[in-house]
């Protein structure tokens, strides 16, 4: 009887052991991590943006002053108004002008008159001269007054001629639609010739002036598309003239960039624009979630790596960061092209642990995200 309850302990024992074995395989298994992962790939060079600052210009800038010395009349603008091209702007004091003017028209009249009266006077004395009664010498003084008469006429004309646009330049007027910038007269003020009175600034376009290191400027093509942007928010622009001289106090090549019409920038505010540079230096490129801080300010990446049971496991790789962007950094690394990357939750994982490519599980587009500064593979989860 004690034996053969001895038997039924042992078999239940047995049992129990095969149990727990057969539990702890199950947690063995359980124990196997599903991970996001990124395949990368080895590129020869890597595209950075280096942001330079610069200032925007309209298109148009122009300083305008009278070409006449004058007291100022009125002035029609004040600064930041709107005009249209061919508005009046300031007008100088006219009264001398047009008295001259009136003065000249007489004159004009009164020589018209006595020309009407000589040509008259040669009809009739060449109809005499016909008949005998008229020398040939007082024909020939009378066309002599008519031609001294057509020289006074063509001088009073001409004078006149002078006057009127002497009275065109009194009136002040822009030569293109814009905004007034700096107004520098006022009523009352006498101007002398030459002396600026305001600044018109076109607003149908503007661009942006930049100082890029002469290296890099010779990299960029007239018509490439940049980023440019500021407070006013930020649009892309096109590479409108590139210097071919450098500037030997900064070193930089003058980039004038164009902005779109509609676009919120004004004159004399500060932009900024991203510059691609190619770099000649061998690395991957990860997205910013799979790098995991190392000790002394250095940083480390996740690589899964088969064991000797062919099982994949955490190993740890130093990296170093060259470069970041928008998510992405590109790094120096003992990796191969095609190594499989642990791209997300690294906090959660030790090396050594086993782990699996996750299923199911979102991942990142990390070759939509770079838009050709890299090409990265990125393995479907």
């Amino acid at each position: 009887m004690d034996l053969a309850r001895s038997s039924v302990r042992f078999s239940a024992t047995l049992v129990f052991a095969a149990f727990i074995i057969a539990l702890g395989a199950t947690a063995a298994v359980a124990e196997v991590r599903p991970v996001a992962t990124v395949t990368v790939n080895l590129q020869d060079s890597y595209q950075a943006k280096r942001l330079f600052a610069g200032r925007v210009l309209g298109s148009k800038r122009s300083v305008i002053g009278f070409e006449l010395k004058g007291l100022v009349e009125s002035v029609s603008v004040d600064d930041g108004d709107f005009v249209a091209a061919g508005a009046e702007l300031a007008r100088l004091d006219t009264e001398g002008l047009q008295i001259e003017k009136a003065e000249l028209e007489a004159g004009k009249r009164e020589v018209l008159a006595q020309l009407e009266q000589l040509r008259r006077d040669l009809a009739r004395f060449e109809t005499l001269s016909e008949k005998g009664y008229v020398s040939a010498g007082q024909l020939d003084d009378l066309k002599s007054n008519i031609t001294a008469t057509e020289a006074r006429q063509k001088q009073v004309e001409q004078r006149l001629r002078g006057v009127s646009l002497r009275l065109e330049k009194s009136v002040l007027r822009a030569p293109f639609a814009g905004e007034i910038a700096g107004l520098k007269v006022e009523e009352g003020a006498v101007v002398e010739p030459g002396i600026p009175a305001l600044e018109l600034v076109e607003v149908a376009e503007n661009e942006a002036l930049f100082g890029i290191p002469g290296e890099l400027a010779q990299q960029l093509v007239i018509g490439q598309d940049l980023e440019v942007f500021g407070e006013a928010g930020q649009r892309h622009g096109a590479v409108i003239s590139i210097a071919r001289n450098l500037d030997w106090r900064t070193q930089t090549r003058m980039v004038r960039i164009s902005l779109p019409a509609e676009s919120p920038f004004v004159d004399g505010q500060t932009a900024y624009a991203l510059i691609p540079e190619q770099r000649p230096q061998p690395g991957f490129w990860l997205p910013k979630q799979a790098l995991l801080e190392d000790m002394r300010g250095t940083w480390a990446v996740y690589q899964l790596a088969a064991n000797e049971a062919g099982e994949l496991q955490i190993v740890k790789r130093s990296v170093r960061v060259l470069y970041q962007y928008q998510g992405q950094v590109f790094v120096d690394a003992e990796l191969k092209d095609g190594d499989l990357l642990v791209s997300g939750g690294i906090h959660k994982l030790a090396p050594g642990q086993l782990v699996r490519p996750a299923k199911g599980l979102s991942s990142l587009n990390m070759t939509e995200s770079l838009s050709g500064y890299a090409q990265v593979h990125v393995d479907a989860k």
